[in-house]
């Protein structure tokens, strides 16, 4: 029978022989996973016998790591803003920078007078921001919608489990068709797709192979999504609402533009830890001059 101890040395061996990284990280999490435990007792555990049957698993599962499927889709969860999510491949993986829209946006919440703030999430995927925002503001409640039943059914579970589901309307749409065409919304959130289709053999083959291409590719520029989606928000926003957007690498000009063209004012870009500029917030004048 093979131990714990055995089965984290092979497959840290394969994962370093096929150059991903972290291989230590990778092992331990899939164990875990197998094993229903945490890393912890993975790594204090080294002598105990492991299951055939788990031991079969954990075997196919780093094959299905060797051939570059994400860790999150394996294992079927990823932590996003200190709560764990739900992930398969109906929807993207969560990513850190995302968390600089949702901090932003919880600090522009509770700073506001005004009580039962109303969101809007625009192609929301697993639900990571509008359930991250929803259980961080109990007063908080909107819609999240996406072009993608998979994408709404993963948010549903998510929602579901961190009790927000009765404060968030989820619906199957294309960006606004779905809303009439009057001030609905206090704030509209957006992780867009923004990758270029010419940046599509520069991916990862993580993120090319396995993650849905409708919500990773924006067109030739990365910039169809914002095109089509921007002039929809001043008519759905209240005066003095804002309009969150996360960007991708070189797009905060050409988005920023998009933005003012509409009448919104951009009050600031934020960038990430990389100092890329990674989120815009633009705000709906409270009258028209």
């Amino acid at each position: 029978m093979h131990t714990v101890g055995d089965a984290r040395a092979w497959a840290i061996q394969e994962f370093r022989r096929a150059r991903i990284k972290p291989p230590e990280l990778s092992a331990d999490l899939l164990l875990a996973f197998v094993l229903g435990w945490d890393r912890v007792r993975v790594l204090s555990h080294s002598e105990q016998g492991l299951p055939e049957e788990a031991w079969s698993r954990f075997v196919d599962l780093v094959r299905r790591r060797l051939n570059r499927e994400p860790l999150q889709y394996l294992t079927g969860e990823q932590e996003f803003y200190g709560l764990p999510f739900h992930v398969s491949p109906g929807a993207l993986i969560p990513r850190p920078e995302t968390e600089i829209l949702v901090e932003k946006a919880i600090d522009l919440i509770r700073n506001r007078s005004t009580r039962g703030i109303r969101f809007l999430d625009v192609g929301t995927g697993s639900g990571c921001i509008a359930i991250s925002i929803a259980h961080q503001i109990p007063s908080a409640a909107g819609c999240a919608v996406d072009i993608s039943a998979a994408a709404i059914e993963i948010a549903r579970r998510n929602a579901i489990r961190h009790g927000v589901a009765g404060r968030i309307q989820l619906i199957r749409s294309n960006r606004l068709d779905c809303f009439p065409q009057k001030p609905l919304f206090d704030f509209i959130f957006s992780n867009p797709p923004y990758v270029p289709l010419k940046d599509y053999d520069s991916l990862p083959s993580e993120v090319r192979g396995y993650e849905p291409h409708a919500a990773l590719f924006g067109g030739q520029s990365g910039l169809d999504f914002y095109r089509d989606l921007i002039p929809e928000v001043p008519s759905r926003l209240v005066p003095g609402g804002y309009l969150l957007l996360e960007l991708g690498a070189g797009q905060a000009e050409d988005v920023k533009q998009l933005v003012e063209k509409e009448g919104i004012p951009v009050e600031v870009v934020l960038g990430d830890l990389q100092g890329i500029p990674r989120c815009l917030i633009g705000r709906k004048q409270l009258r028209s001059d």
